[in-house]
């Protein structure tokens, strides 16, 4: 079989490592095969050909609590998968470890039920949609839980090895690809603007039915009624873990120009009561919070010292002596976190702005 040059690199410059950790993982299937191989076969069965990945994320992507997450997944997946069948697959076109005849890998395959894959080895399309689907979910969730998403990635990179279907570079190389479509797909995700994540398909639906039924009735029914309800926007704190992403949230909700981008307590105060930014004044806005308890730690007393260290720097001579005490109380553990300052400005009702805020 005539290789290309890559594919010959491969299997020569790290040929004792793919077998070192090829041996090495084939120890569970002497240890207790009995287990892992109905187990691993089940979770290299998840990747095959990322439906089952991509099924879970189009779900995902149709409540508004966990919409973030499946569009994150989904363009995590896409991204992943063009870049491995797309471009490396065909470029590389490195053969399976079990069509090396008289190899320990194939020797392994066959021990392990003879499980056969159509396309090339390098790099593992399971993995990098494992790894895609793993970082997506990290990226977006609370780091505190979510890190437990690459237990899933770990263990399909194990299985594929395992079953001699994959060389343990195949593995890592899907490691690289699916890690750049979990950091692009969070990147563009969240430029999506919020009203999508927002968006209740229940309401589309009841919007499309009223179309038609004021079609039927002479259009009395086309317009929704001003029902006085608020625009609710949604603020993730899986999203920041500082003052300043904070506030590139805020500039991000209100879609504020660069020239009028808030960095600051006093700035958001402004931009809240329709000072800036494209939500005109006097809008009804109800703020949901989402994962307030993270943010909560985050934008404790640590992050408030730093905060009002960060201000004493380029502040007015005059404002010295307030910043000051400020900062010695929150270093003392006293005083109002900037949480607390922030859920209280959002919440205030006499600067002008209605808005409601709940922690979730």
């Amino acid at each position: 079989m005539q290789l290309t040059a890559l594919a010959l690199w491969l299997n020569t410059a790290f040929a004792g490592f793919d077998e070192a950790v090829a041996t090495a993982i084939h120890q569970l299937y002497v240890a207790a095969g009995w287990f892992f191989t109905p187990f691993l076969s089940f979770i290299s069965l998840l990747g095959k050909g990322g439906i089952f990945l991509i099924l879970l994320s189009i779900v995902l992507m149709l409540f508004r609590k966990t919409r973030r997450y499946g569009t994150t997944m989904l363009l995590a997946l896409a991204i992943g998968a063009l870049v491995t069948n797309v471009c490396f697959k065909p470029l590389v076109a490195r053969p399976r470890p079990y069509t090396h005849d008289g190899s320990i890998f194939q020797q392994y395959w066959e021990m392990l039920g003879k499980h056969t894959e159509s396309d090339k080895s390098f790099p593992s399309g399971h993995m990098t949609a494992a790894m895609a689907a793993s970082l997506a979910v990290f990226l977006r969730g609370n780091k505190k839980v979510s890190w437990t998403a690459l237990l899933f990635a770990l263990a399909m990179g194990v299985s594929r090895i395992y079953l001699s279907v994959h060389y343990a570079t195949d593995v890592l190389g899907g490691v690289i690809t699916g890690s750049i479509g979990g950091f692009a797909g969070y990147a563009i995700s969240n430029r999506i603007p919020e009203s999508f994540y927002t968006a209740d398909f229940r309401d589309c639906i009841g919007k499309t039915r009223a179309k038609k039924s004021g079609g039927k009735r002479g259009g009395n029914a086309a317009a929704a009624p001003d029902d006085g309800r608020r625009r609710t926007l949604v603020l993730d704190g899986a999203n920041f873990s500082t003052t300043d992403g904070l506030f590139r949230e805020f500039n991000r909700l209100f879609d504020v120009g660069p020239d009028e981008a808030v960095h600051s307590l006093d700035a958001l105060n402004d931009l809240l009561g329709g000072g800036v930014g494209r939500i005109p004044a006097g809008a009804r806005l109800h703020i949901r919070w989402l994962n307030s308890k993270k943010s909560r730690e985050d934008l404790g007393y640590g992050a408030t010292v730093l905060y009002y260290e960060k201000i004493l720097r380029r502040c007015h001579p005059n404002n010295r002596p307030r910043m000051e005490a400020l900062l010695a109380e929150a270093r003392r553990g006293e005083g109002e976190t900037l949480f607390e300052k922030l859920t209280a400005l959002i919440a205030r009702t006499d600067t002008g702005h209605d808005c409601t805020l709940s922690l979730e």
